[in-house]
């Protein structure tokens, strides 16, 4: 289940890092979703959209399988799975449009 979030994470554009990098904005992960590389974020403030570095802090075992298995831990929050992309109907894709423009994850073994 680790791998499949790590790669549908990559997938969307974040990245694994194995620690929080100087500079950048850091919040706490509630829980993340494995199908689709997503994290919930709860405790979100400007920063987060603001930013150009963005890195989550996330419980390896906060990792679930399925979209489905956290419906009943959804409240106020975001899901997030990558660094902001918008394109144009030329196709012209622009990074970080609508938030940072890179999205690193800390998976922590707690």
């Amino acid at each position: 289940m680790l791998d499949e979030f790590i790669n549908n994470l990559k997938l969307a554009g974040g990245e694994v890092l194995e620690e929080v990098p100087i500079d950048w904005y850091e919040v706490k992960g509630e829980f993340g979703v494995a199908e689709n590389g997503a994290i919930f974020v709860s405790d979100y403030k400007k920063e987060l959209f603001l930013s150009e570095n963005v890195v989550i802090i996330l419980d390896k075992d906060k990792i679930y399988p399925k979209i489905t298995d956290v419906m009943d831990k959804i409240e106020t929050g975001v899901f997030i799975s990558g660094p902001s992309k918008t394109a144009d109907v030329e196709s012209f894709l622009v990074l970080g449009a609508h938030g940072p423009m890179r999205l690193g994850v800390v998976i922590k073994n707690q």
